[in-house]
C-alpha cells in the first residue's frame, strides 16, 4: 500500500547579482516544528535553478534536480515520472517569479 508524501524544503533566493537573472536553490530539511504527518512518508527534493530573462526572446531556467518519493515506491518509477512533475511546474514557477517582479 502506498502513502501520501510530503516534502519539507527550504528555499533560497539570494539576492539577484544584476537585473535579468536570479538563482533559487532548495534543500531537504527537518525542522522541530513540521514533524512528519500520520499516514505520510516524508519524500526528498532538492533543486538548484538559475533563471534568466532573455527580454524579447524569453526566459532561460537552468534546472539541476534529485528527489526521492522514499517508502515503497520504485526508484524506476520515480525517476520516470520526473520529467513531467517538472513540465508541469513551468507555468507555476514563471507565473510565481513574475509575481515576484524578477520577470515581465
Amino acid at each position: 500500500m502506498f502513502t501520501d508524501r510530503d516534502f519539507l524544503i527550504a528555499v533560497y533566493t539570494p539576492p539577484p547579482r544584476n537585473s535579468d537573472s536570479f538563482i533559487v536553490m532548495s534543500r531537504p530539511v527537518l525542522h522541530p516544528d513540521v514533524p512528519p504527518r500520520e499516514h505520510h512518508t516524508r519524500g526528498i527534493y532538492e533543486s538548484i535553478e538559475f533563471v534568466r530573462d532573455l527580454g524579447e526572446a524569453g526566459v532561460e531556467w537552468l534546472m539541476a534536480t534529485a528527489s526521492s518519493p522514499e517508502g515503497n515506491i520504485p526508484a524506476w518509477v520515480s525517476e520516470r515520472a520526473i520529467p513531467g512533475q517538472i513540465s508541469a511546474d513551468v507555468p507555476a514557477f514563471l507565473k510565481w517569479i513574475e509575481k515576484k517582479g524578477w520577470i515581465e
